[in-house]
């Protein structure tokens, strides 16, 4: 198993577009999948650089329906236009964040849900895309947990008033690299928004005793500038020291971590934690 990180908020050379979003590339059991689209279309543009089968594509999993994440998606889907795509039910919701006295649209609307009706398998809490790759939801919603972010909002279908982000388009991915799925497990997340502890108690509730071998993903720890952050540093300890408690053999970070958050995490989990930036890889035997 092989996963390559197609494009996050830096790049390992000059020659790779970065961008504030994530988008994965996977090979997993003979096949290839996109975990994230990115922001753009640049996520295809470094996949076609790094001269990777982009366009052999057989799903996308969309972690969340945030543009960071999902606004690729029709330059992957133009290259892949049989490639079934995997979110939540709950991304069909409209998410907005505040900004001052305006409010933005985050994520894609309903032209989304009606260009792709033919390719989307909307899931509930739970989906497989394959023997050993399956798509979760957070069920353990400890509110210490969750991530203090409260620019985030959508509105209530009823009486159409602001209502509190309930991270119902939130998902996450585990894989079973290995043949035997006791010998360990992956979890690739996008910004966990449900809050890393809440997650990796979810993930032990339906795997319980499975060594973690690997958590991926971004931490929305970070403001637009990579060096601030959205959250108190105590925040960011008490999910350092959850995800030490789960003992998670690496932890690979990137995208809206940011690097105080980076640094942060840095100083609890020490040689358990690298920066995953776009065009590195990672291999699973």
């Amino acid at each position: 198993m092989k996963i390559i990180c197609l494009i996050e908020n830096t790049a390992v050379n000059d020659k790779l577009f970065n961008e504030e979003g994530l988008s994965l590339f996977v090979e997993f059991g003979g096949k290839y999948y996109l975990i994230d689209t990115g922001l753009t279309g640049k996520a295809v543009e470094n996949a076609k650089r790094m001269r990777l089968p982009i366009d052999e594509i057989s799903a996308v999993f969309l972690t969340h329906n945030h543009l960071a994440h999902t606004g690729g998606i029709d330059a992957v889907m133009r290259l892949n236009p049989n490639a079934e795509i995997y979110l939540r039910a709950g991304s069909k919701q409209e998410v907005f964040k505040k900004n001052g006295l305006f409010k933005s649209a985050v994520g894609q609307g309903k032209g989304f849900f009606r260009r792709y009706a033919d390719n989307l398998i909307l899931f509930n809490n739970f989906s497989e895309v394959c023997e050993g790759f399956y798509l979760a939801s957070c069920e353990t919603f400890d509110e210490k947990g969750e991530n203090p972010d409260k620019s985030y909002y959508v509105i209530s279908e009823e009486d159409k008033k602001p209502e509190p982000y309930d991270f119902s388009d939130e998902s996450f991915a585990v894989i079973f690299p290995k043949k035997r799925k006791a010998d360990g497990l992956i979890l690739i997340g996008g910004c966990f928004h449900c809050g890393a502890s809440n997650i990796l108690d979810t993930v032990e509730m339906r795997w319980s005793g499975i060594p973690i071998l690997a958590v991926i993903g971004g931490f929305h720890f970070s403001g637009s500038g990579s060096k601030s952050l959205t959250c108190s540093a105590e925040y960011v300890t008490a999910q350092s020291r959850a995800l030490k408690l789960s003992g998670a053999e690496k932890i690979y970070a990137c995208h809206c971590t940011g690097f105080r958050g980076f640094d942060i995490m840095d100083e609890i989990l020490g040689d358990r934690i690298m920066y995953l930036g776009g065009g590195e890889a990672l291999e699973f035997d």
